[in-house]
């Protein structure tokens, strides 16, 4: 990493971190280091991604395994490390590449996570989703479609933590606001593959339900396509699901699915490096914001902790608005 005479700290966790890019933006280079690369849903991870490289005139390089792997997430992220960049940006399904993480704030290296985090996560700012908020969005949707009495099915990752954060703010909301009651779960892994069958085992085990409620990204996926397999009509069960993967878009579009709630995820993305920059860029000077005489020794976080980007419902009347052929930056 390229150092300057201006200093840039900022304290996170408790662990003071020193920073500084005397890079123009042409030549800062940030990681995108993750996992689950290849999965349909972090398309507009990486739309993202592409639209902040034009803007700010940065390079953004990926890395990391394309399926799930947290032990590969953990690597790609210390390989990131290795490479001295100006930034890194990863997501935290689950808790495997904190240490990595904290590391590299340890040397310097400013780390943004986004869509999903835990407790600890040891980096400079979260951005994403509110997932449990997300939750009680899901649980009003549910409500507003269907009343306030039934039984439901849920299908989701279980494990994962902004799954498990959704279903709790949804759990909570509809326990204290209506007579729903969760007739049973499946556990769809968020693959295409197992949330098809775990539909069918929706259709094939639970008789008399009113609705199924979806969790992540192929939760709807596999809800729609299990009963176009099966040959079913589903039109009287309301279908509330999350995230915008094709299938699900053209299943709302087709009436099969009633409603998704999704999170801005390219916004998340763009936010990330907007952070980085504000950081990186002695112009912009968010490391050195006069928050007190002295930052590090007030262990000051000089960047915001958490950004939350808010939920947006996807239905019959505005889908059209988020079909990809119909965003020109897919191409």
């Amino acid at each position: 990493m390229k150092l300057s005479t201006l200093l840039k700290a900022a304290v996170i966790g408790g662990t003071a971190i020193v920073a500084a890019s005397s890079a123009s933006a042409e030549d800062r280079v940030y990681y995108y280091a993750s996992q689950l690369l290849g999965h349909p849903y972090l398309l507009d991870n990486h739309l993202g991604m592409r639209y902040a490289a034009d803007k700010f005139g940065v390079e953004i390089r990926t890395t990391g395994p394309q399926g799930w792997d947290p032990a590969g997430h953990a690597e790609a992220v210390e390989q990131a490390i290795a490479k001295e960049p100006d930034g890194i940006i990863t997501s935290l399904w689950e808790p495997g590449a904190v240490p990595a993480i904290k590391r590299a704030m340890d040397q310097g290296i400013p780390v943004v996570v986004i869509e999903a985090t835990v407790d600890d996560h040891g980096a400079m700012t979260f951005i994403g989703l509110d997932n449990y908020q997300s939750g009680v969005e899901q649980a009003k949707e549910l409500i507003r479609l269907a009343g306030t009495e039934g039984a439901y099915v849920a299908s989701g990752n279980w494990g994962a933590s902004n799954t498990d954060a959704k279903i709790t703010g949804f759990t909570d909301y509809v326990t204290a606001n209506s007579n729903w009651q969760e007739a049973g779960r499946v556990d769809d892994k968020a693959n295409t593959a197992d949330a098809i069958e775990a539909g069918k085992a929706i259709f094939n085990t639970y008789e008399d339900i009113d609705a199924i409620v979806g969790f992540d990204a192929s939760s709807g996926t596999g809800i729609c396509l299990a009963a176009e397999e099966l040959g079913l009509d589903i039109a009287d069960l309301a279908v509330v699901v999350n995230d915008r993967e094709a299938p699900v878009l053209e299943c709302i579009a087709d009436g099969v699915i009633d409603s998704s709630i999704i999170n801005k995820t390219a916004l998340e993305s763009f936010m990330a490096i907007q952070i980085l920059e504000a950081f990186n860029d002695a112009n912009v000077g968010l490391a050195g914001v006069p928050i007190s005489a002295d930052n590090t020794a007030s262990g000051i976080t000089s960047a915001p902790e958490v950004i939350y980007m808010g939920a947006q419902v996807i239905n019959a009347e505005n889908v059209e608005s988020f079909m990809h052929e119909n965003i020109p930056q897919y191409d």
